[in-house]
């Protein structure tokens, strides 16, 4: 929070500049909740499968559990490496044709997916109906491009910020869903016919399409279209959009020519503008804070729930795992609050650069805490300095998660103009996708090589991730000063 204090004067001056120039504007709840409803019944449908996918895959392997990993694991690669291909297009497509025709395909999509996901009967089938969902949708992109086009830089901080809120509670609510309804003709008297026991899992599936169809109908009846080129587009009274198509993040001092140049080249560009455009430090800076941000993040999420139940011995806290899920559960509900009511007052009070730099900051002393609890749990035993400490740790990792809400802001700004916000998105989904993948095998790798060996006393996989952290923070001070 030190950066926060040595900025905090500079921004309240900036505040106090524009206060009297513009007021907040009021949030579109309508159409953020609709939004928000999109983001919950994704996240549901993905975590609905979680609870009984190893019972299912096993049923399908004949029995043999030691096969489990292997088809979950060719089953997770094959959708993400299709989400690479389909995200990207998806994403552009939206910029030419609007943004509702692709929310509304990727949903329904996701209706047909689920549904087929809870009938298949092989593994090929199962892959299929994940894929159908990977394949035709982009959701997540062009949620966050319609939060960025209903928006400005007054209210954006806390329409971004929840964008994680909705994605928490589902998760918890398909995780609960799929265990409850799993096997329904065992729990539930009313589900004896011979259906429910020739496909056990079909019931939660069914429930998420059932919320996917009704998304539909939100999308068709009530959402509004954005992009105005869009056929779904209905001219309003409030058409008077001043300066559409020019960026959302202008630089606080002088331009260099460099990107004088790159203004100059988009300045007449009312449409979509070349896939290549996209490729210039302008956005890319955003896009590579954000891929910095996730894998770092998709690092800590893979090391987090080994280091707190692995044994003390090799570097863990050696708690049981129902004191693991707890310590998670409360963790989630705190962070969705936190998300929500903090973000806003955060840029509002120190600006979105300064929440960034620090909240990325907050990687070191979270990696740092994981080997001195060992240290300190290996020497006086679990005592109560542990638990401050790993609180010390959650309220970091608190923190750093308001780094999204930020990096959502600048991608949304370095857009090149709003009928591009689709692409650019997109691009970031993408290779956000490509760092999620490839930085949680190799830390959690490298942790079990540093235990095998002994390298760094167990802990190279740590001090690997605060050196990458080093390199994000470099990163995150290329970033523009401030959100105009």
């Amino acid at each position: 929070m030190t950066y926060i204090a040595q900025r905090s004067s500079t921004s309240s001056d900036l505040e106090e500049e524009m206060e009297p120039q513009q007021k907040r504007t009021p949030l579109p709840v309508g159409q953020l909740a609709i939004l928000m409803f999109l983001r919950f019944t994704e996240s549901a449908s993905t975590f609905v499968i979680f609870p009984f996918l190893n019972e299912l895959l096993a049923s399908l392997a004949g029995g043999d559990s030691a096969k489990v990993g292997y088809y979950a694991g060719l089953m997770e690669s094959i959708r993400q490496f299709l989400s690479l291909i389909s995200v990207m297009y998806w994403s552009r497509l939206s910029d030419h044709i609007g943004r509702k025709p692709i929310l509304l395909l990727g949903t329904f999509a996701l209706a047909v997916s689920t549904t087929s996901f809870g009938l298949s009967k092989v593994f090929w089938a199962l892959v299929v109906s994940r894929c159908i969902f990977t394949a035709l949708n982009s959701n997540a992109g062009v949620i966050k491009s319609m939060v960025g086009e209903i928006t400005d830089h007054t209210n954006s901080a806390d329409a971004f910020a929840l964008l994680h809120v909705p994605w928490a509670v589902g998760s918890s609510f398909g995780a609960l869903t799929g265990g409850w309804l799993a096997r329904p003709h065992d729990h539930f008297a009313t589900f004896d016919h011979e259906f429910w026991i020739k496909y056990p899992y079909f019931l939660p599936c069914a429930v998420m399409a059932l919320f996917a169809l009704f998304a539909c109908w939100l999308i068709s009846t009530h959402l509004n279209e954005t992009l105005k080129s869009g056929p779904c587009y209905k001219k309003t009274a409030s058409d008077m959009d001043k300066g559409a198509s020019q960026p959302l993040l202008a630089a606080s001092g002088s331009s260099s020519s460099h990107h004088q140049a790159y203004e100059d080249e988009i300045e007449d560009t009312q449409g979509p503008v070349p896939l290549h455009t996209l490729f210039h430090p302008k956005v890319l800076i955003p896009i590579l804070n954000y891929v910095c941000l996730a894998a770092l993040h998709a690092s800590s999420n893979a090391l987090q729930p080994l280091f707190l139940a692995m044994p003390v011995a090799i570097g863990g806290l050696g708690l049981p795992p129902r004191n693991v899920g707890f310590i998670l559960g409360v963790y989630g509900i705190a962070n969705s609050l936190f998300q929500t009511f903090m973000l806003g007052r955060f840029v509002r009070r120190f600006g979105v650069k300064t929440v960034f730099v620090t909240g990325v900051s907050m990687f070191i002393p979270m990696f740092t805490f994981a080997p001195l609890m060992n240290l300190v749990v290996c020497s006086e035993g679990f005592s109560y300095v542990v638990w401050i400490m790993l609180g010390c740790q959650l309220c970091c990792s608190l923190m750093m998660e308001l780094s999204y809400g930020c990096v959502y802001m600048f991608i949304t700004a370095a857009a090149p103009n709003k009928r591009s916000l689709g692409a650019t998105n997109g691009l970031a989904q993408t290779l956000v996708s490509i760092g999620r993948i490839l930085t949680p095998v190799m830390t959690t790798s490298l942790l079990s090589l540093s235990i095998e060996k002994h390298i760094l006393w167990g802990f190279a996989a740590y001090a690997m991730l605060v050196v990458f952290t080093s390199g994000g923070i470099w990163l995150a001070s290329r970033l523009p000063r401030r959100l105009e």
